[in-house]
């Protein structure tokens, strides 16, 4: 096995500070993957003992939360069998501390109804690890800033309560409100927040007021001027024009 990359301090892909391994060697090929070099398995450099000895001593801190292992295709079958040894020796360094991988293969379907009846490796991997983030990335259904993950479709999955009881066990990231709810079901985002122009809006709510002048900048790209920095300008206007006439008049 190959592997990419490995990050000292990681605090997008898990909670806490981590330190994260992407691995080599993707079949999935996702549309918009930021990490496409990594799809060549002999991309990078070889995994041996001593990354793991490495890995283990970057995780030897007290603000170390745990590993992420992502890719790359951690699920790969032959980056499993790189990666047993590696979840085997951290969960016996460091019991308390977590490990989370990310896979674009679908967790009950692929990985506990298949790979996990089919390969002692597989059933050992697991496990070894607390948290999977399951499903391929869609570029159609990302949003920049979601938690933990790159779209929507993807899901948590607490894996060891997962094996325990027998049933796919789901958790929330924490922010699926944003697009769970009916009015904001695959919505667009763009710098946190969706703006619609002042003509729009007016239609929509079919009502004549003040709104906020919207400047168009670049493709899909809205600035807004604050209103109230309108409303100040027009009151300096009139405070000005009210000075001058009270002025005119005593002379």
């Amino acid at each position: 096995m190959n592997y990419a990359d490995i990050k000292t301090i990681d605090v997008q892909d898990g909670t806490g500070v981590r330190v994260s391994i992407y691995v080599s060697g993707c079949h999935f090929h996702c549309k918009g993957c930021h990490n496409k070099e990594a799809w060549d398995f002999n991309y990078g450099k070889k995994f041996e003992e001593s990354t793991i000895d490495y890995i283990i001593d970057l995780m030897n801190h007290d603000y170390i939360a745990g590993l992420s292992i992502l890719g790359g295709e951690p699920l790969e079958l032959v980056n499993q069998q790189g990666l047993l040894p590696l979840v085997k020796k951290v969960k016996e360094v460091y019991p308390n501390k977590t490990i989370w991988c990310y896979t674009g293969y679908d967790f009950e379907r692929d990985v506990y109804g298949n790979m996990y009846k089919e390969y002692s490796y597989t059933k050992e991997l697991l496990e070894n690890i607390d948290i999977m983030v399951d499903g391929e990335f869609i570029e159609e259904k990302k949003i920049i800033d979601l938690k933990f993950r790159g779209s929507t479709n993807q899901k948590k999955i607490d894996v060891q309560e997962s094996l325990r009881t027998g049933t796919v066990v789901r958790l929330k990231f924490g922010d699926e409100s944003r697009y769970e709810k009916e009015e904001t079901k695959n919505p667009k985002i763009i710098f946190f927040k969706e703006f619609k122009d002042e003509k729009e809006i007016q239609e929509e709510n079919e009502v004549d007021v003040t709104l906020p002048v919207a400047n168009k900048v670049e493709d899909n790209v809205i600035s807004i001027v604050p209103v109230f920095d309108e409303i100040k300008e027009k009151e300096e206007k009139i405070a000005a024009e009210g000075l001058e006439n009270n002025t005119n008049n005593d002379l």
